[in-house]
């Protein structure tokens, strides 16, 4: 046995985050743009995926000594996997997520270039480490590209049951019908227990193409307003279109070329994004 805690391995479930959603009240996902070397620990391994967490303060980034006597007997040596609720391993270099419900959620999968759908199922518990009832399933593969560095955000309209893509290497925002594509071939997945299907013939096409619209590197995506706002990282500029796919506004922020990353939309009078060189967070409301 040993006294040292694990923490190369504890960390590996928010090494290098791209993405966040809330879910469920009191719990949110976060996606890592990581191949897993368990910070810097090991050669990557490709074990990764979204992460849940607990959006209560008290409990997110503490350990649970419960969880850390259970996972040290168990294991014969002292390990403390922090406060994840939850988390799956078939999605390296995560790079967008999107609630859907319960402990549901869409994400970009950079590494297989394809979009999955995870199903946590009931949530181990804080800092334990039992995923053996996680459902996941993969739509599109190969019709999605990764961008290094830049986050691909998606986006759910509910209500048509429509996934919002920003597909920063095809250089598009795409959609795909979330109720499309058939059940195939089950894959051997990483971690023991878990489901892991493909479904082919999913639909999925460009909506809005980057080379029409101005736009060369889509990162931040958000539904709001009847509106959909979209993020360049390549130039620093937020372009709003409607529902049609038409401009409607465009702003440019000044952010240098690869600044410009993740946006938060609360209403046509606040919108939030984020600025990845100087390390920032802005909030844009109308002058007064």
């Amino acid at each position: 046995t040993t006294d040292k805690i694990i923490d190369p391995y504890a960390l590996h479930f928010m090494d290098a985050p791209s993405s966040i959603d809330f879910g469920a009240p009191g719990t949110f996902g976060t996606c890592q743009e990581s191949r897993n070397t368990y910070n810097g620990g090991g050669r990557p391994n490709e074990f990764m995926g979204p992460s849940l967490w607990s959006s209560d303060l008290a409990v997110f980034g503490t350990s649970n000594p419960e969880a850390v006597e259970y996972l040290s007997d168990l294991y014969g040596f002292a390990v403390d996997l922090g406060s994840h609720l939850d988390m799956l391993h078939e999605s390296p270099l995560c790079m967008g997520m999107a609630w859907d419900f319960d402990n549901v959620y869409w994400v970009f999968d950079g590494y297989h270039e394809t979009i999955v759908r995870y199903d946590f199922a009931v949530d181990h518990g804080v800092g334990y480490d039992d995923h053996s009832d996680g459902i996941i399933h993969t739509y599109a593969e190969g019709e999605v590209s990764y961008e290094e560095g830049v986050p691909s955000h998606i986006e759910i309209d509910q209500d048509a049951r429509l996934l919002y893509i920003a597909d920063s290497g095809n250089q598009r925002i795409a959609i795909m019908d979330l109720e499309s594509g058939e059940e195939g071939s089950r894959i051997r997945p990483q971690e023991p227990g878990t489901t892991y299907v493909q479904y082919d013939d999913a639909d999925i096409w460009t909506f809005i193409d980057g080379g029409d619209a101005g736009f060369s590197s889509v990162s931040g995506l958000e539904l709001a307003g009847g509106y959909l706002f979209a993020s360049d990282n390549a130039s620093g500029t937020i372009i709003a279109f409607d529902m049609d796919g038409n401009e409607v506004d465009r702003l440019e922020t000044g952010l240098a070329p690869g600044a410009l990353m993740g946006l938060a939309v609360v209403s046509l009078d606040e919108i939030w994004f984020t600025d990845a060189i100087e390390n920032t967070v802005h909030r844009l409301t109308p002058a007064e």
